[in-house]
């Protein structure tokens, strides 16, 4: 009824509408109810938790729309973990609710503050009676002249106890007007249930020093070397930062001092179900740091923490899973629950103020250009007329009928695509289209799917990139941007269309169909259109962390497959696709070698971290000693992106990466994927005497190992670096078997 009431004055609310909450399950939640909206939920931890002699991993689900919250919540949890775990305790709990009555007098006032303080346990056994789980602890009478409120202050078991409260002390105000009446002949003026006394919903200098709520306190320790390792800080800056950070603190009169609570309470409260009207106020917190003899200690006081397992919203089938992935469903859990929001709250708090006092969070919210207007590309703009405009009008030469998307269809975008995600609302990444075409040889259309490809801008890549980096050091952030120019990202939206119009116009058959390329750089739009890969009529495909999955015969066809392109395109010379001369950005590399080892410092792979930097400085001089002719390379030639279909055909695709080099730079890459750890000597020599054989020039094996050599140090030097340092934030799983495979290959080569 509401529904159609708004749409007849022009407001049209289909997806509000559509919602998984029936109305039975929300009938005591909301009225006028209208439908939902969805707040996406992401995974926080694993975090150690220290309870009672024993340690736990536990998770928290967060709701938030805020991008970067559960990356830095997830760092701080891993510090915290390494570091030993957090410890946390609940002080205590309380409900506060505070009736106000006013009188005609402060003798009356007087008084009624001491007949309220001798009936105590009468007023107590009246407020009970109307709830299984309030317990009245105290009432504290405050006379403000003609009027006097009382504090009543209750435990309420699982819940967070506001509306039992209510009720409660509802009938024992009743009680003590009617009971002080005969009494002493006195009437109020008035009473209320509530004169704003318990701060329900606020924030006061009383419930931060009493508490209202949950009282909760985490703490953990960290050493140094975690710290530097983990944090990319000191601990004697953070301490530094602190003291006069305090300073102004209060001098302001800030209630409380942290850094960001409220995103770890407000994250955890979407996901449960609790009141989120609560959120200022159970946001209120003190975070106290302290030098210790390793390192420093974080601990962090949350005096008012209003949630419950039971009651508001906790009913609900997603709430309830969500309290239950916590260990925290139905009653006995409140304490637990409140521990472990602590717990995740000390570790953003540790997280963020770590990324502001190491120079992390300015760089993760620089701007690297200026914004202009710019008409992009909608997804209400993808129909038929739109794709028949770059596909001649048709698709593999039958005339296109129809159009949707299919829900059941989705490709997950990749890392190039992720990272420009974090950038813009830009419309950008994989949308599978089904389409409907005219047969040549039936009535019926057949139906067909493909994949629209919708590119970022390499500017926009960079800035991903920088923003990725920043939260790991700040240095490697700036030297992202200053050597943009020579690196691979450069024109990444333009060389995909390149390449794979030019393999289509020689014949080259290893790629995915292509059905057409669009581009219009005043709307920043640069599109490829292409075969949908249908998993089903796959062998092989996203197997960067299945080196099993490949065999000796699988692995030469990939070999061949990508040797072919490489001959086909020696002669072709691309604008956009220049030669990679990873020497001009010799600091930005050293930077990543620095950073790694620091990471693996200690560590079994601490040696080969080690190697790197040397290499750094090996890449130019090895450059000259090559004189192989150089192509144009995949230069993200592995498994993430090389299919195998059911017929044994090589499918390769994302070639925005491409550059002009050896040919060895594809396959060493492609190896360090596929090749087990360990591999045998004789199976490498055997794959690199394959792909020598397949050369057309007349070149000796010398030459090619040497350019092998090279290809090889390039590689670790330029991209295993990259993946290894990412792995600081994300799952890259494959990164130090590559890492070790690769300088195994370097090893061999060298012996």
């Amino acid at each position: 009824m509401r529904l159609s009431y708004l749409e007849a004055l022009g407001h049209k609310l289909t997806s509000i509408a559509q919602t998984g909450l029936r109305p039975e399950e929300i009938v005591r939640n909301i009225e006028s109810s209208i439908g939902s909206v969805e707040i996406p939920l992401g995974l926080a931890g694993p975090l150690l938790w220290r309870c009672d002699g024993l340690e736990e991993t536990v998770f928290a689900p967060a709701g938030t729309l805020e991008g970067a919250l559960l990356a830095s919540m997830n760092r701080g949890a891993k510090a915290v973990s390494l570091g030993g775990g957090f410890r946390a305790r609940v002080l205590h709990q309380q409900m506060l609710r505070c009736p106000m009555f006013i009188f005609q007098s402060i003798a009356e006032s007087e008084l009624f503050e001491k007949w309220v303080k001798a009936r105590f346990s009468r007023i107590r056994s009246i407020a009970e009676q109307h709830s299984n789980h309030a317990k009245l602890q105290s009432i504290e009478p405050v006379v403000i002249g003609e009027s006097v409120h009382l504090k009543f202050a209750y435990t309420t078991g699982d819940a967070a106890g506001q509306n039992m409260t209510t009720i409660c002390t509802w009938h024992a105000v009743l009680w003590i007007r009617d009971g002080f009446n005969a009494d002493t002949g006195i009437e109020p003026r008035h009473f209320v249930i509530e004169g704003n006394g318990a701060s329900d919903k606020k924030i006061s200098a009383y419930t931060m020093k009493h508490g209202r709520g949950i009282h909760v306190v985490a703490e953990c320790e960290l050493p140094e070397r975690i710290v530097e390792k983990v944090l990319r800080c000191r601990s004697d800056d953070m301490l530094l930062c602190y003291k006069y950070s305090v300073q102004l603190a209060r001098l302001d009169g800030m209630v409380g001092y942290n850094i960001n609570v409220a995103n770890a309470v407000a994250a955890i409260f979407v996901a449960t179900g609790q009141d989120l009207a609560s959120i200022h106020e159970s946001g209120v917190g003190t975070l106290e740091l302290e030098k210790t003899r390793s390192g420093i200690c974080f601990r962090l006081h949350l005096p008012n923490l209003v949630i419950g397992t039971v009651g508001g919203g906790t009913h609900l089938s997603k709430q309830q899973e969500a309290l239950a992935l916590m260990g925290c469903q139905r009653t006995g859990k409140l304490q637990r629950f409140a521990q472990i929001i602590a717990g995740f709250a000390l570790a953003l708090e540790i997280s963020t103020f770590a990324a502001i006092v190491g120079g992390q969070f300015a760089k993760a919210h620089e701007k690297l250009g200026r914004n202009k207007p710019v008409n992009w590309l909608t997804r209400g703009e993808i129909h038929c007329d739109f794709v028949r405009s770059f596909s001649g009008g048709s698709l593999a030469g039958r005339e296109i009928l129809s159009l949707r998307f299919p829900e059941k269809r989705i490709v997950e975008n990749g890392i190039i695509i992720g990272l420009q995600s974090r950038v813009n609302q830009k419309l950008t990444g994989f949308i599978t289209l089904e389409l409907q075409l005219k047969s040549h040889v039936a009535d019926k259309p057949e139906q067909v799917y493909a994949l629209l490809k919708i590119k970022p801008l390499d500017t926009e890549v960079v800035e991903g990139l920088h923003l990725m980096a920043a939260q790991i050091d700040p240095s490697l952030a700036d030297g992202i941007f200053q050597y943009r120019q020579v690196l691979e990202y450069r024109d990444c939206h333009k060389k995909e269309l390149i390449v794979y119009q030019l393999l289509r116009e020689m014949g080259i058959r290893c790629t995915p169909g292509l059905f057409g390329v669009k581009t219009d750089a005043s709307r920043e739009i640069f599109i490829v259109m292409q075969e949908w890969l249908d998993s089903r009529a796959l062998s092989i495909i996203n197997s960067e962390n299945q080196p099993g999955l490949w065999k000796g015969r699988t692995i030469k066809s990939a070999i061949r497959a990508i040797s072919e392109v490489h001959q086909s395109l020696g002669d072709v010379s691309v604008e956009n696709i220049p030669e990679f001369e990873p020497w001009k950005a010799a600091p930005l590399y050293r930077t990543f070698a620095r950073i790694i080892e620091k990471e693996y410092a200690g560590g079994p792979l601490h040696p080969l971290a080690l190697r790197l930097l040397d290499l750094v400085e090996d890449l130019e001089p090895e450059h000259e000693k090559v004189s192989l002719k150089k192509t144009i390379v995949h230069n993200d030639f592995n498994p993430r992106n090389v299919a195998v279909r059911q017929n044994g055909d090589i499918c390769i695709y994302d070639w925005e990466l491409a550059m002009q080099n050896f040919p060895q730079r594809d396959v060493v890459e492609f190896l360090s994927f596929v090749l087990p750890e360990n591999f045998d000597a004789d199976d490498w020599e055997a794959y690199m005497q394959f792909h020598f054989s397949l050369q057309k020039a007349h070149v000796d094996r010398e030459t090619w190992n040497q350019a092998t050599l090279y290809a090889l140090k390039e590689y670790l030097v330029t991209r295993v670096s990259f993946y290894l340092t990412g792995r600081i934030l994300l799952d890259f799983e494959f990164a130090e078997r590559i890492f070790r495979n690769t300088f195994r290959m370097i090893d061999l080569l060298e012996q």
